[in-house]
Order: C-alpha cells, then structure tokens, then sequence
C-alpha cells in the first residue's frame, strides 16, 4: 500500500510541477506545517487521556468499572478471568471516550489473558466498531479545521448500531472452540 501512495505523490509531483510550479514548494510548506500543528494537538489529547487512565488504575478505578461492566463483559466475553475483566473494562471505556489508541495496551492485555478464541474476535468487532460516547479523537480534527457542527449525536448512533450489528455477526458466524 506504501507503494501505491508513493507513487500518486510522486505522479501528482511531477504533474503539479507542470501545471503550477510555484505550487509545490509552497503546498509542502504549508502541508508540513499543519500535518506538525496537528500532530501536537492530537499528542496534548493523547497525553491527557492516557493521564486519565493512569490515574482510574492507581485510584483502582478499574475495577470498580469491571465491577459495574461484569454483567455485560461475561454476557459478551463468557469464561474469563477476572483479570481479563479489568483490562476489558479500561479498553472498552477509552473506547467510548473515543480514545482507541490509549486503550490499547489494556486490550492487548486482555487478549493475552483470554482463553477463548470467539472473545478474542468479539474483541477485535467491539474494538473496530467502538462506541464512542465522547469521540474525542474526531472532535480534535474537526476542531483544528474549525468546524462548528456538532457530531456527538449521529456519531453515537452510528457506532452503537455498528458495534450492535458486530456483535450479532460474531455471535452467528463464529463458533466456539
């Protein structure tokens, strides 16, 4: 796929250069600029989200979050540890705080500790679908471009009706081994 893109940026190169020369130089300045602009806003979200999630494992906030998510995480993740329920509860909370990325190393950690095939799947469908309540990751983006319209709603539908529909395909097409 690099392959691909390396070759569109080079074409586009090379036909920007006949078209408008002028162009180049100044598109990859500017391209450089905002692509290191927004690279620091989406670092100063991660940081604080991360921060965050720290701060829910030392106050042990994750396993009053298992505690309260049990019900839900043994109907979906049935036979599993209780340690695999933490990890579950903190990836599948920044899930909803629309922080993938920062949930991450708890979901790996939660599949290490699974046992069975079908909850790692699950997994991989929840994590793919995630719904976000807070889509902190996208309202980042749209707020480095200005955007004033609000997004939390249709977003929150539509992550709820994927990951719904994600569940239900797991649960017919993969069998238990």
């Amino acid at each position: 796929m690099a392959i691909v893109f390396s070759i569109i940026l080079i074409i586009s190169t090379i036909i920007l250069l006949f078209i408008e020369p002028d162009l180049v130089m100044q598109s990859l300045i500017t391209g450089a600029n905002d692509s290191v602009t927004f690279c620091i806003k989406l670092f100063c979200i991660y940081a604080l989200w991360l921060s965050i999630l720290n701060l829910w494992r030392e106050i042990r906030f994750d396993t009053f979050l298992a505690n309260k998510l049990k019900f839900i995480l043994k109907k979906l993740f049935p036979k599993e540890n209780d340690n695999c329920y933490n990890y579950l509860s903190i990836n599948l909370s920044a899930n909803m705080l629309g922080m993938g990325s920062a949930g991450t190393p708890a979901g790996i950690k939660a599949v290490e500790n699974m046992r069975i095939k079908k909850n790692k799947i699950m997994l991989v469908v929840i994590n793919s679908t995630s719904i976000q309540i807070i889509p902190t990751t996208i309202l980042a983006l749209r707020s480095t471009l200005n955007s004033k319209v609000d997004i939390i709603l249709p977003s929150l539908i539509a992550t709820i009706f994927s990951t719904f529909i994600g569940i239900l395909l797991v649960e017919l097409l993969v069998k238990d081994k």
